[in-house]
């Protein structure tokens, strides 16, 4: 596993690369402000559980929501959850673990203390054993990898690494072999191997763990690197866990939109949230690092709708098999009049038309809005902003995530 010249040479320049465009730029100061606050929240759950056991409470909930990372959901928010820099928890963990046939409810309470147990012998007793004895135990740690556990030790003591999926991709890829995997029986042999090869690149960036993972973020990440994505993948036998653990970007909130195609974008996720089939007139265009086309249901407008001259064009069309239809034009620079125009052309059809705008367009659509043959048909067209866009997206999806809770669905 001896790291090549050529592979020493090529990580510089993506060394380099990380550090001018993420690094050092706003977003990834963001990025690493986060590890210090969660390292002292960490270290407040972890001396408040220690309390609780020594005072005889109950402290496995405490333990399975504060000592594992959750991703930074609204719904996660709510519940309290620790949100993670470095999330694998990408959904309800009782749910997701019980579907999968990994555990059964009455045996959580099991669960969180053998967690609290694994981390107290590691980080208080230096008792390695403990990643042995955790894992061969399958009643318990079924789907419980090194991305559930390594978090916590590295906010506890960053001698601990965080290995998780962007991990072993990104030092798989600087290896080119499947050095290092996800198993906790593996753990601290991988965190040496993560030590040499930080040791062997001789990187002055990498020696602070938090900007290593960043780093490995970096790799990951198709908008920023995205150099390891497609790189070495783990080892055959842990694929199962693989499609399960999933680590979604989550940094930071999901940005607003800007511009035409990322409205457009949240157009077609709140649709698909509601429950209607969607189509986008321009499936080849991209918001935010993903294809419209691979959003959207429909390759074609609904054949009901396909009889109104230019339907194709519209924007954005919400589907279902039960009208009314709602159909998007999203002006942002183009000709009010021709956005209106199109969606005038399914004037026949039980539809609600939206113009999505930023707010400044309001008295470009008021003036053309008031005018034949517009005018006699005023109240089916509305007039949205970028803002009150995004706001529906972010009411959507708290309502989607609560309905599930509610429904355990």
């Amino acid at each position: 596993m001896a790291l090549t010249e050529s592979r020493r040479h090529l990580i510089e320049t993506y060394s380099l690369e990380f550090k001018n465009n993420y690094l050092m730029e706003p977003k990834g100061q963001k990025h690493l402000a986060l590890y210090q606050k969660e390292r002292m929240e960490v270290q407040k759950y972890w001396e408040d559980i220690k309390a609780k056991k020594k005072n005889g409470q109950e402290y496995y909930n405490d333990a399975l929501e504060k000592l594992l990372p959750y991703q930074n959901t609204q719904h996660n928010r709510e519940k309290k959850y620790r949100i993670c820099v470095a999330p694998t928890i990408t959904r309800d963990l009782r749910d997701w673990f019980e579907k999968a046939g990994w555990q059964v409810p009455s045996n959580w309470p099991k669960v969180g203390l053998a967690i609290f147990d694994l981390i107290y012998k590691v980080i208080e007793d230096k008792n390695y054993t403990a990643f042995i004895e955790f894992e061969d135990n399958t009643t318990i740690s079924k789907g419980i990898k090194a991305g559930f556990i390594s978090p916590t030790l590295f906010f506890l003591n960053p001698k601990y690494r965080i290995v998780n999926n962007k991990t072993i991709r990104t030092v798989n890829f600087i290896l080119e072999s499947n050095a290092i995997g996800r198993d906790l029986k593996g753990y601290l042999k991988y965190i040496s191997i993560i030590d040499k090869v930080i040791e062997d690149l001789g990187i002055d960036i990498f020696t602070e763990p938090e900007k290593f993972d960043m780093f490995c973020h970096f790799m990951c990440t198709k908008r920023l690197g995205g150099y390891a994505m497609f790189g070495y993948k783990p080892h055959e036998e842990e694929e199962e866990v693989v499609e399960e653990e999933e680590e979604i970007e989550i940094l930071e909130e999901e940005p607003k939109p800007s511009g035409h195609w990322e409205a457009i974008y949240y157009i077609t996720l709140i649709g698909k949230k509601l429950g209607y089939k969607t189509y986008v007139a321009d499936p080849s265009r991209t918001a935010f690092d993903k294809k419209l086309g691979d959003i959207a249901d429909l390759t074609e407008v609904p054949l009901i709708l396909k009889s109104a001259p230019e339907i194709s064009r519209v924007d954005a069309i919400w589907y279902s098999h039960k009208p009314p239809f709602f159909l998007f034009e999203v002006e942002d620079g183009g000709t009010m009049r021709e956005a209106l125009h199109r969606l005038y052309n399914a004037m026949a059809f039980d539809a609600r038309f939206f113009v999505v705008c930023p707010a400044e367009n309001f008295d470009k659509f008021h003036k053309w809005v008031t005018t034949a043959p517009f005018k006699e048909f005023e109240d089916r067209y509305n007039f949205r902003t970028y803002e009150q866009l995004f706001d529906f997206y972010k009411e959507v999806t708290r309502y989607i995530d609560f309905r599930s809770t509610f429904l355990s669905i």
